[in-house]
């Protein structure tokens, strides 16, 4: 299989101090305290511990407050991309060069496409017929197994759901789990934290909404497509492929 990397482009090593709240976080860069935006509203205390190496990348905007971007977490010997934002952006890499499984021949991609009252991450052509998919990144590793969420997502749930609805007005529809970085060999709902989301997960499989769930390698160039894991429940895995 072609393996391309999505680039990251600049960016400049620092030190984590704290997470001030859900959205901005001060790292020590080049000797200096400075304030960055944490692009992820998951709690990541597993990630971002007082001392470990991250990496910032550089941004501007009229309506920033912080000249910085926390992208990569030093993990054990791994990179983990801390930004969920950025998980769109490689998946929409990664279909637009047709290497990701069950996407291969997907043709007219659109992103933020709306369905009904609902907007989708991707809406895009498969075989003939449209599909409508939504895009979870997922930084949360526990052993072997990566977790998803690792905080209650209410919005998450209500995306499952409208995946559903779709699949009901005939149209194709996939929930797309992106692992950023770390060494999971599968892939299970944290259904402790948010058992809602675990719920309304298995109604989407059970009303034929497809799931993947991909993971990555990634360096400081870039993020580099590795395959796909399996969910832990074989029972619900095998009523997806």
């Amino acid at each position: 299989m072609k393996h391309l990397q999505y680039p990251l482009g600049e960016l400049l090593e620092a030190v984590f101090i704290q997470r001030d709240n859900r959205f901005r976080a001060e790292v020590e860069l080049n000797g200096e305290r400075v304030k960055v935006h944490v692009p992820n509203s998951g709690r990541m205390k597993e990630l971002l511990i007082p001392g470990v190496p991250v990496w910032v990348k550089p941004a501007s905007g009229e309506n920033r407050k912080t000249a910085y971007t926390l992208l990569l977490v030093k993990q054990g010997e791994r990179f983990v991309c801390l930004n969920a934002h950025l998980a769109n952006e490689i998946i929409a890499f990664w279909m637009a060069h047709q290497i990701l499984p069950g996407f291969e021949t997907a043709a007219n991609i659109k992103r933020e496409k709306t369905y009904g009252k609902s907007r989708f991450d991707f809406c895009l052509e498969r075989n003939g017929n449209t599909c409508y998919a939504e895009v979870k990144s997922v930084n949360l590793l526990d052993g072997i197994t990566a977790r998803f969420p690792d905080a209650p997502t209410v919005r998450g749930s209500k995306h499952l759901q409208e995946l559903i609805q779709c699949k009901k007005d005939g149209l194709g529809a996939a929930v797309l789990f992106l692992v950023m970085g770390n060494e999971a060999r599968e892939f299970d709902v944290n259904r402790e934290t948010d058992p809602a989301f675990d719920q309304a997960l298995q109604e989407a499989i059970r009303a034929g909404v497809e799931v993947y769930i991909y993971t990555c390698r990634i360096d400081l160039q870039g993020v580099e497509y590795t395959g796909e894991i399996p969910l832990r429940e074989e029972g619900l895995w095998k009523s997806m492929h």
